[in-house]
């Protein structure tokens, strides 16, 4: 008899299987774009021919394999996330701006909301050729590894991740004095231009803590899960789970959680 936990474990194999294909067709884009291949949407942002041919796979590949359940994707128009009862939340590349510049730090992200909460979380990082998964209730894991958050409580002993999309978006608030105050609790900080990675990096011990304004539930969807299921933390800038119209994430490792509350209370 087949069980519930082993049908969960074959959703992940199969979207292991399917953002890894994903993956080979963003290595063939890269460092290979020409100029008429990126363009802008809105102010700020750009995509590519590669992000559109990417989602368009991983929207057939995805069908095929569940056609019982919804796609929203980055770069189409499609019902909001609340319609959906069973929907899987895709960024073809996140860190599209990385990707553009030869940058290695970018990733496909997959993950499956069921009846509001994700299931399951995939990010495959294509020029490392490095999968992150969990199912929930079935913990973290890279390329076949366990993995789990720091166990580090010392703010000061911290490595930080985070993003500016906000300040590229004249959003208010924006990054820039929550950045001014944490250059002087942590050890240090990085960005790498992804969300999906940054959260895996907190998953997987690298990061203790990460904190980003102005993301959308693609960005975050998959990595947040990854991270609860590491051992960590996630929740929105005001303790609460991660909503869709906000786009406040806060991950830590959990040990940190409290602390960096009271921090990014004062720059919401």
């Amino acid at each position: 008899m087949t069980t519930q936990r082993q049908t969960k474990h074959e959703t992940l194999v199969k979207l292991g299987r399917i953002a890894r294909d994903a993956g080979a067709i963003v290595r063939r884009y890269f460092e290979h774009l020409r100029g008429d291949e990126v363009s802008h949407k809105g102010a700020t942002d750009i995509v590519t021919v590669a992000d559109r041919e990417v989602e368009r796979y991983l929207q057939q590949r995805l069908h095929e394999a569940f056609p019982a359940v919804a796609f929203y994707g980055e770069e189409g128009h499609y019902a909001p996330l609340a319609t959906y009862e069973r929907v899987f939340i895709v960024d073809p590349i996140d860190g599209t701006t990385s990707f553009v510049h030869g940058h290695p730090f970018h990733a496909v992200s997959l993950g499956l909301r069921e009846e509001g909460q994700t299931s399951a979380g995939v990010v495959y990082l294509p020029y490392f050729d490095q999968l992150y998964w969990a199912g929930r209730g079935q913990g973290a894991w890279k390329d076949g590894r366990r993995i789990r958050v720091s166990a580090n409580a010392d703010m000061l002993q911290a490595l930080g991740g985070t993003g500016f999309g906000c300040v590229r978006a004249h959003a208010q608030p924006d990054n820039v004095p929550m950045l001014r105050e944490m250059i002087y609790r942590l050890r240090g900080f990085r960005t790498c231009g992804s969300a999906a990675i940054d959260l895996c990096y907190v998953a997987e011990g690298h990061y203790d803590v990460y904190w980003e304004y102005l993301l959308q539930p693609y960005d975050w969807e998959a990595g947040a899960l990854i991270v609860e299921e590491a051992g960590g933390r996630v929740t929105g800038f005001d303790g609460q789970p991660p909503r869709d119209d906000v786009g406040r994430i806060l991950a830590t490792n959990g040990l940190l959680h409290h602390e960096m509350m009271d921090i990014v209370a004062k720059h919401s």
